[in-house]
């Protein structure tokens, strides 16, 4: 038995290190046409252009994984079903009945596949790293791209997961017997690759839509790491600096918020002309086949908010109405939306959020009151309390950033106040917390256990 999953384990290893090296044309992430045949693993580095198609291949992972990927297959569905935004219809999803087990095959994608794609990552950096053909200049870039990725992956799976390796290395015989690390030192490590990239990024994009990030990105990844380190006055810090970046503006118009133009975007993934995944929500015909909006969720909305009136669209036969989101709207012959992985106003919660743990609730209410002003809604008084805020600013974030990038689940969690969905979800449990760890990966290294406690 050891040998078969030896054997599986180098299987997959092995294939993706084909894939990253036999570079296909990726949309409009990659910059030009390579030929058909397989590259050798020394030329990619030798030009750079296939350097950049390589790292464009990074992107594609991105845009693909579970963990990243927008709409109704990606971890933001799952994550807003598993907590109170969404209701799933026509299948049995484990993250909506809370019924999830270590055999789940869409729990082991966010993890298998994304460990993959960190394998590629690391790939790319040793081998970058290595390479005496690339220009210096162009080399930093690269590599604070691909150092941000690699902190952006461990930062969120380590948030599901709870302990996880942080893996660096590509010798398969460190990765396939890797032990977990507590998640204190998860986010140390992404902390300090995230430093790399900052030191290594410009403030230049280096293509004009933002479809690859640059040094803001790797401040606001930055800035949510103090914030789940509870460093808070480093959270306000760094948020700050995203806050203050002129090159960045909310949008008064919600309808370009989510255009591939916004000044809100800081970074964007490129789908050329197909519709991005998050158009998956639109359905114009009942009943629903796959997920609609949560009624508690709808329902907090006032009818004078302009999110609502923007970004929900109804759908009724006459005497039964569903809701869906309607923050991308281009279901076919999309020509002006890209997938946004970040926009500047997680970062004014980032902020409230670090000020309201220094018990500056007034200064926090300020940044809350901004995001409100912009949704047509009167402002909050800044006596609330620091109770009354965190409540206050949850509920907003709600509103704010449903079936975006699993914020509400992150949001609850970070904040002590999962045990609220069990209002809508009686069979909420505290082991909800975390997800478990794929019974598969345990099985091919037992330096994963000890399981999730529930689990």
């Amino acid at each position: 038995m050891k040998n078969k999953y030896f054997i599986l384990f180098n299987i997959r290893y092995l294939y993706f290190i084909v894939l990253l090296l036999s570079i296909q044309s990726c949309e409009k992430l990659v910059e030009i046409d390579l030929p058909n045949n397989q590259i050798n693993t020394e030329d990619v580095f030798k030009d750079i252009n296939t350097t950049k198609s390589a790292l464009a291949n990074l992107y594609s992972n991105v845009r693909e994984t579970r963990l990243f990927r927008g709409g109704t297959l990606g971890a933001s569905c799952n994550l807003d079903l598993y907590t109170d935004n969404m209701i799933s219809f026509g299948q049995n999803n484990p993250f909506y009945t809370n019924f999830i087990t270590a055999a789940d095959i869409d729990k082991s994608f966010f993890w298998s596949l994304s460990f993959t794609d960190i394998y590629a990552i690391n790939t790319f950096i040793e081998r970058l790293s290595a390479s005496s053909y690339i220009e210096e200049d162009n080399k930093k870039v690269f590599l604070g791209e691909a150092y941000l990725l690699r902190a952006l992956y461990h930062q969120y799976l380590t948030q599901l997961f709870g302990a996880i390796p942080y893996v660096t290395s590509t010798d398969y015989k460190i990765n396939s017997a890797i032990s977990k690390i507590p998640v204190g030192n998860v986010l140390e490590s992404s902390e300090g690759d995230l430093k790399s990239a900052l030191a290594l990024l410009p403030q230049d994009y280096r293509h004009p839509e933002h479809i690859y990030p640059n040094r803001t990105v790797a401040e606001l990844l930055l800035a949510q790491n103090y914030l789940l380190q509870k460093q808070y006055v480093l959270a306000e810090q760094t948020a700050k600096a995203v806050v203050a970046n002129p090159l960045f503006k909310m949008e008064s118009d919600l309808n370009k918020v989510f255009k591939k133009q916004a000044k809100s975007t800081l970074w964007q993934i490129s789908t050329e002309t197909y519709s991005t995944y998050d158009a998956d929500y639109i359905f114009n015909t009942l009943p629903p086949t796959r997920v609609v909006l949560q009624p508690n969720l709808v329902n907090t909305f006032s009818e004078q908010d302009l999110r609502f009136q923007n970004w929900i669209k109804e759908v009724t036969d006459g005497t039964t109405s569903y809701y869906h989101a309607y923050k991308y709207k281009n279901k076919e012959n999309n020509t002006d939306e890209y997938s946004i992985v970040f926009r500047i106003e997680e970062a004014y919660f980032i902020l409230m959020e670090a000020l309201a743990y220094q018990n500056r609730t007034a200064e926090a209410v300020h940044y809350l009151n901004l995001i409100r002003h912009r949704a047509g809604l009167l402002p909050l008084p800044e006596t609330l309390s620091k109770e009354e805020f965190i409540n206050e600013m949850l509920s907003e974030s709600r509103r704010e950033f449903f079936t975006e990038g699993g914020h509400r689940f992150f949001d609850l969690k970070r904040n002590n106040k999962l045990h609220i969905l069990k209002m809508v979800k009686p069979n909420w449990e505290d082991k909800h917390a975390l997800l478990p760890i794929p019974e598969g990966e345990i099985l091919l290294n037992p330096n994963l256990l000890p399981q999730n406690n529930g689990y």
